[in-house]
């Protein structure tokens, strides 16, 4: 079993924050055990600070209320250089959204620019609008990965193509074709964010990311490597799923599911998970020459 230990009859003395592994046998615990080093990620670490709800729209975008016109011009240019990219001249966007946090009262200095292109997926190809999803999130990585430096006043560019027939439940939605909001931002007024429940939450999720990427960098045990890529992987469905149902919730972009989705994106951890997902695949399907 797997205990805590601070003190053993003089002779165990361990650090009070370490995990021991102790055998029982014969009513006698062995106390030559072996410990278990885990960093635990401390809730009292993680600031909500960027959080803090504004009492205006970001004055560069937002002069007195109405979207900068250069920087309307500059997105719909920047729009149609991707959509060009797309090759999909049977096809007509819909609309051309500027949303996200920097078109809303949340903002902060990890905004991103978001801009979606709205297109009928089933008129790109009916048959599988599935394929036209990853087809349409392939070519946005690409771009963004070809184009790190696009920012507009310091924030960096975030572009996709979003299904015309499905619902978006954000608010603060910018038609750049129109020139008015599709939806209106929402000040958030009313908005609570339970800051120990997400806390806990984040530094848990963090915790568990963490220590599976030290065991799987130490193991060699292809099978366990496997089931690592699996937990983590996991984590990232049940993140995804926490921001999804919050987004669709009364609170939307306050909802504790999608606070506690930012928080582990802007601390790197999505990014982490995604590593040791990869390095978890890398491991499984390599081939190493044992005779060196």
């Amino acid at each position: 079993f797997f205990t805590r230990v601070k003190y053993y009859n003089n002779h165990v003395i361990p650090n009070k924050n370490d995990i021991y592994f102790c055998e029982y046998n014969n009513n006698n615990i062995y106390c030559n055990i072996t410990m278990i080093d885990i960093n635990e990620v401390s809730s009292k670490n993680i600031n909500l600070s960027s959080f803090k709800i504004k009492e205006e729209l970001h004055p560069k975008f937002w002069p007195k209320g109405k979207l900068n016109s250069r920087v309307r011009l500059r997105l719909m240019d920047i729009a149609d250089d991707f959509i060009e990219e797309l090759s999909i001249d049977w096809v007509k966007p819909k609309d051309i959204i500027l949303t996200g946090s920097i078109a809303n009262y949340n903002w902060s200095r990890y905004s991103d620019v978001d801009i979606h292109i709205l297109i009928d997926f089933k008129k790109v190809y009916p048959k599988n609008t599935d394929f036209v999803d990853d087809y349409f999130k392939s070519k946005k990585e690409n771009w963004l990965s070809n184009h790190e430096d696009l920012k507009i006043f310091g924030f960096p560019i975030e572009i996709s193509v979003e299904d015309s027939n499905e619902d978006n439940p954000s608010s603060g939605r910018y038609s750049l074709y129109k020139n008015k909001w599709i939806v209106d931002p929402d000040d958030f007024q009313d908005a609570v964010i339970s800051q120990d429940f997400v806390k806990k939450r984040a530094a848990k999720f963090m915790t568990q990311i963490d220590n599976i990427e030290k065991e799987l960098k130490k193991e060699k045990d292809l099978h366990k490597c496997e089931k690592y890529g699996d937990k983590v992987y996991k984590i990232f469905e049940k993140l995804k799923n926490m921001r999804g149902e919050g987004l669709e919730s009364a609170k939307k972009e306050m909802s504790s599911g999608n606070i506690i989705y930012k928080i582990m994106r802007r601390a790197g951890y999505i990014d982490k998970i995604w590593d040791i997902y990869n390095e978890s695949y890398d491991k499984v399907n390599s081939i190493v020459d044992k005779r060196k």
